[in-house]
C-alpha cells in the first residue's frame, strides 16, 4: 500500500489536500479530504449589524462573492420578514447579478482550473501510441487547454488558446458585473429588501452586449456551432434521449469530416466541448463512435453504493413571471433551476431544508453534540494544536470542514445536481446512458459535461432577464430598518456554481447578530467522514478510482496521479468557501471586525 498526497489540490485557491491509500494495482482504497485551516466567518458576524452580512460573507471567496451575497441579503429578507414584498425587478437583478457570475466561475473552472490537466504529458503519451489520430487530438488538448507556465520534456510550450480566451471573457463577465454592481469581485449591489441600484436603458443595452460577445466566444471556442442550434437540440430537446442522439450525430459528422485529415481544430468545427465529448469517455467515444482510444473519464469519480450518496439542490434563479416577492424555503416550482433531493437511485423527491444539518465526529471543532441543524449550530474550533493532525486516517478528525448530509446522507451539489433534478434533457439522457450500460451515472465525464451544459442553460435564460424582464428605472428595493430584526431568524437558500449554498441567521434584543452559519457547495462536497462512517461525495468517488491516467493505461505513477487531480478536481473545490481562520493569542475573542 503506498499513500499519496495531493497537496494543494487547486490552482485557483488553496487550503485543501487529498490523502490517499493506493495499492499495488494503482487502485485508490481509501481517501480522506482535508480542509487546511478554519473558517471564522461565522464568528466574526457576531454582534454585528445583520444588514452587514450581504457585504460581508462576500469576502469568504473572490471566485464567487455574488452568490453569498445573495444568499445573505435572501437571510436579511427573511430575518427582516419582507421575502414577500421583494419587487420583481430587485429579484430580476439578482438573477442577471448570479448569472453573470455563474457563468464566468464556470469558465474558470473548465480552463483555468481543471481544463489543464487534458494537457497532462501523460495524454501525450497514451495518444500518440494510435498514430496520427493520436498525435493530431494530443495537438488540440495541448494547443487548448495548456496552462500558462507548461513545461516537460526540458521543453517550455505555449499556453493554450482556449485557456487564454477564457481568461479574456473572465474579464468582460466582470466588467459587465461592475456596470451595475459597482465593481466585481465583492459587489455592492445586493441588501436586505432589494438590491441598491436600478439601471437605466443604456445599462441595460450595455449588459445585452456583454452576454453577445459571451456568446460569441461559446460559438466559437467552446461549442463550434451557434449557441442557439446546440440549446435547441439539447436543453430544449423534446427528451432526453433527442438530446443524445444530437450530441451523437454532431459527434459523427465531426469524425466523418476529419477522420480522414485527422484536423480536429476549431475552424473545422470540433469545439472544446464536442472534442471532450468524443475523446473523454470510454463509453462514447470508444463504444458509441468506434474510436480507438478515450481518456476513460466516465470510469472515474464514480459512486460504488447509491445507498450513501444523494444530490442535493436548493434551487436557483427567481421566476420573473411569479412578480414581488418569493418564499424563502424555495419550493421546487419558485425557481427556474428547481431545488429538490435525488438519491443515488436517481428517484427525485421535494426539497425540504429540515432535513439539512452538519456533523463534527471527524472535524476539528468543540461541541457536546456532534450533529446540528444550520438555524442551531455553533463553530467553535478545537483550541488544542496538538489534537489537529491531518494524517490520522479515516477514524481520526482530519478537517476543518464539518460534514454536512440530507437526511442522514451525504449529498453531491453543483450542476450535475442541479441538471439532473431539473430534468435537463442532455445531462438526463448521458446518466441513463451511462447506468444502463454499467457506469456510475455521476462520474467526472458527466460531472464535467454538466457544468459546460449549464453555461448553455444560463445564456438563454440570462439574454432573457436583461432584455424582456428588467424594466429600467424601476422599484428595487422595499424599505426596512433595523428595528425589524430585533428577536429574529433568517434564511437564505440560494446556489452557488459549485453547488447549494445556505446562509442562516439570527439576532437577539437589540437587533445583533447572535448566529450566523454558512453551509456551502465544498463543505457538501468536500466534507470528511460523517457520525456514520459514510464518506463525503469526493472520499467516495476517489476510492475505487485508478491513480493514473486513462485507468492506468501507462502503468501505475504515483508521482503523477491524474485520477486524483481529475476526481477532486470534478467537484470545483473552492476551500475559500469552506475555510479561513483562526486567533490562537486568546487576547480578541468575539471582536467586532469592520470591512471597509
Amino acid at each position: 500500500m503506498v499513500q499519496v498526497t495531493v497537496d494543494p489540490v487547486s490552482r485557483i485557491e488553496g487550503h485543501y489536500r487529498i490523502n490517499t491509500e493506493v495499492d499495488g494495482d494503482g487502485v485508490i482504497t481509501d481517501a480522506q479530504s482535508n480542509a487546511l485551516l478554519f473558517r471564522g466567518f461565522e464568528r466574526l458576524l457576531q454582534k454585528h449589524d445583520p444588514r452587514d452580512a450581504a457585504l460581508m460573507t462576500e469576502r469568504i471567496c473572490g471566485v464567487c462573492p455574488v452568490c453569498h451575497s445573495i444568499a445573505a441579503a435572501n437571510a436579511l429578507d427573511d430575518l427582516f420578514g419582507v421575502a414577500d414584498q421583494v419587487p420583481k425587478d430587485a429579484l430580476v437583478m439578482r438573477n442577471i447579478h448570479q448569472g453573470m457570475n455563474l457563468i464566468a466561475s464556470h469558465a474558470a473552472h473548465i480552463y483555468v482550473l481543471w481544463g489543464p490537466d487534458l494537457a497532462n504529458p501523460a495524454y501525450h503519451d497514451i495518444l500518440i501510441q494510435h498514430g496520427d489520430m493520436g498525435s493530431a487530438v494530443w495537438g488540440e488538448l495541448s494547443g487548448r487547454f495548456a496552462p500558462l507556465v507548461n513545461q516537460y520534456n526540458g521543453i517550455r510550450h505555449p499556453a493554450g488558446s482556449s485557456y487564454l480566451g477564457a481568461i479574456g471573457e473572465l474579464r468582460r463577465l466582470h466588467e459587465a458585473i461592475s456596470l451595475f454592481g459597482g465593481k466585481m469581485p465583492h459587489s455592492v449591489l445586493q441588501h436586505v429588501g432589494g438590491v441598491v441600484y436600478s439601471p437605466h436603458i443604456g445599462d441595460i443595452g450595455e449588459l445585452a452586449a456583454y452576454v453577445s460577445k459571451t456568446a460569441e466566444f461559446v460559438e466559437t471556442f467552446t461549442l463550434g456551432v451557434s449557441p442557439d442550434t446546440w440549446i435547441e437540440n439539447t436543453y430544449r430537446a423534446s427528451s432526453p434521449q433527442n438530446a443524445v442522439d444530437f450530441l451523437l450525430e454532431r459527434l459523427q459528422e465531426l469524425l466523418g469530416n476529419s477522420l480522414a485529415s485527422n484536423d480536429f481544430s476549431h475552424s473545422s468545427g470540433w469545439g472544446d466541448v464536442p472534442l471532450f465529448a468524443a475523446f473523454g469517455s470510454e463509453l462514447i467515444g470508444e463504444q458509441l463512435l468506434d474510436l480507438p482510444i478515450s481518456m476513460k473519464m466516465d470510469r472515474a469519480g464514480g459512486y460504488s453504493d447509491p445507498d450513501k450518496i444523494g444530490f442535493l439542490s436548493y434551487g436557483l434563479f427567481f421566476k420573473p413571471e411569479k412578480g414581488d416577492g418569493y418564499d424563502p424555503g424555495s419550493p421546487a416550482d419558485d425557481r427556474v433551476i428547481p431545488s429538490g433531493h435525488m438519491n443515488g437511485h436517481l428517484e427525485l423527491e421535494e426539497f425540504d431544508y429540515r432535513k439539512i444539518s452538519e456533523n463534527i465526529t471527524h472535524s476539528f471543532y468543540v461541541d457536546e453534540e456532534e450533529d446540528r441543524a444550520p438555524w442551531n449550530g455553533i463553530t467553535v474550533p478545537e483550541g488544542d494544536p496538538d489534537k489537529i493532525n491531518y494524517t490520522g486516517g479515516s477514524e481520526s478528525r482530519y478537517s476543518w470542514a464539518k460534514a454536512p448530509h440530507y437526511d442522514g446522507i451525504p449529498c453531491e451539489v453543483g450542476p450535475l445536481a442541479r441538471l439532473l433534478i431539473m430534468g435537463e434533457p442532455l445531462t438526463t439522457g448521458l446518466v441513463r446512458a451511462f447506468e444502463e450500460n454499467g457506469y456510475s451515472p455521476a462520474n467526472n465525464y458527466t460531472r464535467m459535461i454538466a457544468r459546460m451544459q449549464e453555461i448553455l442553460v444560463v445564456i438563454p435564460e440570462l439574454m432573457k432577464w436583461i432584455l424582456q424582464d428588467l424594466e429600467p428605472d424601476a422599484k428595487v428595493a422595499v424599505h426596512t430598518d433595523l428595528s425589524m430584526a430585533k428577536d429574529s431568524e433568517g434564511m437564505g437558500l440560494w446556489e452557488a456554481p459549485r453547488g447549494a449554498l445556505g446562509h442562516w441567521i439570527a439576532t437577539g434584543p437589540d437587533s445583533m447578530t447572535t448566529l450566523y452559519q454558512a453551509v456551502v457547495p465544498s463543505t457538501w462536497n468536500l466534507a470528511p467522514r460523517n457520525a456514520q462512517g459514510i464518506p463525503s461525495p469526493v472520499e467516495q468517488a476517489l476510492i475505487g478510482t485508478k491513480i493514473s491516467a486513462a485507468e492506468n493505461a501507462l502503468g501505475v505513477d504515483y508521482a503523477n496521479p491524474l485520477g486524483i487531480l481529475h476526481t477532486a478536481r470534478s467537484y470545483d473545490p473552492c476551500l475559500a468557501c469552506a475555510v479561513h481562520t483562526i486567533d490562537r493569542t486568546g487576547k480578541h475573542p468575539d471582536q467586532i471586525i469592520r470591512v471597509l
